[in-house]
């Protein structure tokens, strides 16, 4: 429960769609890897095309589900809400599968490392999506003691 606001979190709502998030964070990246092609470059420029492509679409994927959970939060704070199921769809989904695709030449605690500078990096697009869901469903709904105009 959180006390400063009185008000619990909907934890069916971050559970559900945490998982969904994740998912749908990797299906981004896979589909944004794939259709991004890398014929006629170095092997340099293609490695960091698919790292880039796939950051981006986990980034986007993530976003759009944190804006979902935040939007179909009932009850407590919609963008803290929206904030924990994306970081919980990172640390879930995402986080294991970057570290167990991992090339065989790079050590574990390497690959514990960048996805921790994964998560700092696709964290800001985890906030704005939560941001932008929970003002979506501010301005689609009134308060109980808000009369409506």
């Amino acid at each position: 429960m959180s006390e400063r606001s009185g008000r619990r979190f909907d934890m069916s709502v971050i559970a559900a769609d945490g998982l969904a998030s994740g998912a749908l964070a990797l299906g981004t990246a896979l589909l944004l890897q794939a259709s991004v092609g890398t014929e006629g470059v170095g092997p340099t420029a293609a490695t960091l095309s698919d790292a880039f492509s796939l950051l981006f679409g986990a980034a986007i994927g993530l976003a759009a589900g944190s804006a979902c959970v935040a939007f179909a939060a009932r009850t407590g704070p919609r963008i803290l809400t929206g904030l924990i199921a994306g970081v919980l769809g990172y640390a879930l989904i995402l986080a294991p599968t970057l570290i167990g695709t991992a090339p065989s030449d790079v050590s574990v605690p390497e690959s514990i490392s960048t996805a921790a500078l994964a998560a700092a990096l696709v964290t800001p697009a985890i906030l704005l999506g939560a941001t932008v869901g929970a003002g979506i469903r501010g301005y689609r709904t009134t308060d109980l003691y808000r009369r409506p105009r």
